[in-house]
C-alpha cells in the first residue's frame, strides 16, 4: 500500500515538473463555464436526472415529479400561457345543477336546495381553476372547510393543496397526506374533493399533461442556454493582446483581464508597449437554435391545445385554418368539462345531497353539469323558426336552449312572445315548398300517394337553380383564376378565398331537403307504430 502510495507521489511530481508553469492555478476559465447559462434555465435539471425522477414517479414516489411540473411552468412562459389558455376556457362555459331524474318534483326540489347550497362556496371559478390544475398534473386535490348553519352543512371554502403535499399508498393508486409515517395518512371522508383528471391514458402515476411536456421543455431550456452563450460569443467583436517578448507573467495577466473586462466594461488599461486589436466578430446563424425553440413551442401548444393556429398565425388563410383548429380545442374543453363535473357531482352535490336533504336513493342525486352546447346563430335561427313553426310543434323550451336565452321564470317581464304565424287561413304569404309538400295529401293531382316522397319531391329545385347557386358560392374561385392565378398558387389560396364563399343560399336549400326528409321519417315511423 505505501509503495503504490510513493509511486503515485513520484509521478504527479513528474507531471508537474514537465508541464505545470510556476504560479499556474487550476481554477475555472471562462471556456469551461459555457454551461451556467443553461443550469440556470432548467434548475440543474438533466436528461439523466430527468429520467430518475420519472422512473422513481413510476415506482410510486410522486413528489420529485411533481415538484418539477411545478417549476416548468414557473420557468416556461409558454407552457404557463397554453395551459392558462386550456384551464380558463372553462370559466367561460355556463354551468347549472340540474335534477337526477326528470319529471320528479322531490328530485327536482333537492337539485335546487344543493344549487342554493352551493352558491355559499365563495370565488366558485376559481375552485373551477383549481381543479383544472389536475390537467397538468394528473390530479388536484381541493381540502373542504365545512361550516353549520342553521342545521346544515356548507362549503364555507375549498382550499387548494400542492401536489408535492400528497404520496401514493403502496397499491400505487390512493393519494394520501404526506406525514412522518411511511404510508402518509389517508384523507378524511367528506373533506376533500380529489379530482383526477385523465388528459392521456396510463396510471396514476403518468395520466398529467406534464409527462409529455417534460423532455421538449428540457429541450427548450438546452437550446435557450446555447443561444445565450451564442449571443456572447458571436454577438461582440474578437478582442486580440499583443504583448512584446520577454514580457513578464503579472503584465501578461493584465493585459488578459483588461481584454475580459473590455467584453462588458468598455474599458480598461494595458502598461506600455502592448496593444489590443478588434477584429470582426465570429461569425455564426441564429436560424438553427430559432428553428429548435419554435419546433419545441410548437409541439407543447399541440399537446396542451390540439392544435398551433389558435396561438400563433402564419401565413395566407390562417383565419380559416384557425377557426377550425379552434373547433379542436372545443372538443379538449368540453372533455375537461365532463371530466370536471362528474369529480364535482360524486365528491361536492352528492355530500350536499346526503348531509342536508337525507337522501337515500341515487336517482335523487342532482348533477353538475356544464353547458358546452354552443348557441345558434341567431339570425339564421330567427329566420328558419318561424317556417319551422308553420308544419311542426317546436318545444319553446328546445327554442330557448338552442338560442342560448333562459326561459323567463315567474312574473319576469319579457320582450314579447312567438307569434302564430302560419295558422291564419287569410294568410297572403305563398308557402314555402318544403311547407307546401308537407301540406298535400294523398290523392290530391300530382301527388304519388306516398306524402313523404311528393314532400322530399316537392324541395328539389331545377337545375338551373342549382347552377346559379353553385355561380354564386364558387364566384371568388372563378375571379381569382380567371385573374391568371396558376393552379399549384390558387390551391394554396383555397383556405384564403373559403371564408369569401357566400355558402347561405346552398346551405338553406339543403336544410330543407334534409329537414324534410326527416320530419317525414319521424311521422312514418310514428304513424306505424300507432
Amino acid at each position: 500500500m505505501l509503495t503504490r502510495m510513493i509511486n503515485a507521489i513520484n509521478a504527479a511530481v513528474t507531471a508537474f515538473k514537465g508541464g505545470q508553469a510556476e504560479g499556474a492555478m487550476q481554477t475555472p476559465t471562462l471556456a469551461a463555464l459555457h454551461n451556467r447559462y443553461i443550469e440556470s434555465l432548467t434548475g440543474g435539471l438533466t436528461p439523466d436526472r430527468l429520467e430518475r425522477i420519472l422512473r422513481a414517479a413510476d415506482q410510486g414516489d410522486i413528489v420529485p415529479q411533481h415538484e418539477l411540473f411545478a417549476d416548468i411552468e414557473d420557468r416556461d412562459e409558454h407552457i404557463h400561457a397554453e395551459l392558462s389558455k386550456r384551464r380558463r376556457a372553462l370559466l367561460a362555459v355556463p354551468w347549472r345543477v340540474v335534477p337526477g331524474r326528470p319529471d320528479d318534483k322531490r328530485a327536482e326540489a333537492v337539485a335546487a336546495a344543493v344549487r342554493e347550497q352551493l352558491a355559499t362556496v365563495a370565488d366558485f371559478e376559481d375552485v373551477l381553476l383549481d381543479m383544472a390544475d389536475a390537467v397538468g398534473h394528473g390530479f388536484s386535490c381541493l381540502e373542504i372547510e365545512w361550516a353549520f348553519d342553521g342545521g346544515l352543512h356548507l362549503p364555507a371554502a375549498l382550499h387548494h393543496r400542492p401536489q408535492s403535499w400528497f404520496q401514493l399508498a403502496p397499491d400505487l393508486e390512493t393519494l394520501r397526506l404526506r406525514d412522518d409515517s411511511m404510508d402518509g395518512a389517508e384523507l378524511w371522508p367528506l373533506g376533500w374533493i380529489v379530482h383526477r383528471h385523465r388528459s392521456k391514458s396510463g396510471w396514476f402515476a403518468r395520466a398529467g399533461l406534464f409527462r409529455v411536456l417534460v423532455w421538449t421543455y428540457l429541450l427548450k431550456q438546452y437550446c435557450r442556454g446555447d443561444f445565450s452563450a451564442f449571443l456572447e460569443v458571436h454577438g461582440m467583436p474578437m478582442r486580440l493582446g499583443k504583448y512584446p517578448s520577454g514580457t513578464s507573467d503579472e503584465e501578461q495577466k493584465v493585459l488578459l483581464s483588461a481584454l475580459q473586462a473590455l467584453g462588458h466594461d468598455a474599458a480598461g488599461i494595458v502598461p506600455d508597449g502592448m496593444m489590443i486589436e478588434f477584429h470582426e466578430a465570429a461569425r455564426g446563424s441564429e436560424k438553427p437554435f430559432l428553428a429548435m425553440h419554435e419546433l419545441c413551442e410548437t409541439g407543447q401548444s399541440k399537446a396542451i391545445l390540439g392544435s398551433t393556429l389558435t396561438t400563433d398565425t402564419k401565413g395566407v388563410g390562417s383565419q380559416a385554418l384557425g377557426e377550425i383548429h379552434n373547433e379542436v380545442r372545443l372538443d379538449i374543453r368540453d372533455s375537461d368539462a365532463r371530466q370536471i363535473a362528474g369529480t364535482l357531482t360524486r365528491q361536492l352535490l352528492a355530500p350536499l345531497a346526503v348531509l342536508n336533504a337525507g337522501v337515500t336513493d341515487a336517482g335523487l342525486l342532482p348533477r353538475f353539469v356544464f353547458d358546452t352546447a354552443c348557441p345558434e346563430d341567431l339570425e339564421k335561427l330567427a329566420n328558419s323558426l318561424p317556417k319551422l313553426a308553420s308544419v311542426m310543434r317546436i318545444p319553446a323550451t328546445w327554442a330557448h336552449e338552442r338560442a342560448g336565452i333562459p326561459m323567463p321564470e315567474g312574473g319576469e317581464p319579457v320582450l314579447g312572445a312567438p307569434s302564430d304565424a302560419g295558422k291564419d287561413a287569410g294568410s297572403d304569404t305563398a308557402p314555402e315548398p318544403a311547407t307546401a309538400a308537407l301540406a298535400a295529401t294523398p290523392g290530391e293531382d300530382g301527388a304519388s300517394g306516398y306524402p313523404d316522397q311528393d314532400a322530399v319531391d316537392a324541395a328539389t329545385v331545377p337545375d338551373a337553380t342549382l347552377t346559379a347557386l353553385a355561380r354564386d358560392l364558387l364566384a371568388p374561385l372563378l375571379a381569382e383564376a380567371t385573374s391568371g392565378t396558376s393552379p399549384e398558387a390558387l390551391l394554396g389560396k383555397l383556405a384564403e378565398v373559403y371564408p369569401r364563399m357566400d355558402t347561405a343560399a346552398l346551405e338553406e336549400l339543403c336544410a330543407r331537403v334534409l329537414f324534410v326528409g326527416e320530419l317525414w321519417g319521424r311521422l312514418s315511423v310514428q304513424d306505424e307504430a300507432d
